[in-house]
């Protein structure tokens, strides 16, 4: 009982440590120009297929020393290059950018030209196989919220839909807000999200900050985003 009281107590305190540390700048800015770090080498992933689509995804990112989807071998003394993990339509790691080729193609096009980190991506197959509509959606650090010229784990996470192809690549949680959760309503073709601000400006989030509460239309080709108010 102690052990497991003690693991759990553990958890508890790293989570509110990361959350401690993703801050934003007191100015309420994300001002300082961000560069590409010249020293990271950029490696693909072998492409993944989702199934009823016809769009390879390349995973782009940088493989590090200390990279958690990078490996070493004692036995061969050689390094496995990995950043991406698939499974069950998801795509996890950390990307800076992803590409895409259809099946009868050479060609290969990039789903952004911005300095990002890409965390995640799901495919909406229960939407495919409701209405057809292929949509990828994704989380995304795209600013340095935290005022360090760096986009990392610090940096707050948007959430972001696209068609499989990669285009019509759309930015649908607010500005300067951390997402907090978001689920599919199939039977809406809905996709709700909640994200929080800073409101209050004192560089960290607690309950005198506001919650934001959103919705978006999957049958809508525009993706106009609707605020609603359970509270």
């Amino acid at each position: 009982m102690k052990s497991t009281f003690f693991m759990l107590l553990l958890a508890l305190s790293m989570t509110a440590c990361n959350e401690s540390t993703r801050k934003i700048g007191l100015d309420g800015s994300a001002e300082k120009q961000v560069q590409r770090d010249s020293s990271k080498v950029a490696i693909a992933d072998l492409p993944i297929l989702i199934d009823s689509t016809d769009y390879l995804i390349h995973p782009i990112g940088y493989i590090t020393d200390n990279s958690k989807y990078s490996s070493y071998s004692k036995k061969s003394h050689q390094k496995t290059y990995n950043i991406s993990r698939y499974h069950n339509f998801n795509i996890t790691g950390e990307f800076s950018n992803l590409k895409f080729q259809q099946l009868n193609s050479e060609k290969i096009t990039a789903l952004t030209d911005k300095i990002v980190e890409i965390t995640s991506i799901r495919f909406l197959e229960n939407i495919r196989i409701q209405t057809g509509r292929q949509y990828l959606v994704y989380t995304i650090r795209d600013l340095d919220t935290n005022n360090d010229a760096k986009i990392n784990s610090k940096d707050f996470e948007s959430l972001y839909i696209s068609n499989i192809n990669g285009e019509n690549l759309k930015k649908i949680s607010p500005e300067l807000t951390q997402l907090v959760d978001w689920k599919i309503i199939p039977q809406l073709n809905r996709l709700y999200f909640k994200s929080i601000a800073d409101t209050n400006m004192d560089g960290e989030f607690d309950k005198k900050d506001n919650l934001n509460y959103h919705f978006v239309d999957l049958d809508d080709n525009v993706m106009n985003v609707v605020s609603y108010q359970p509270i």
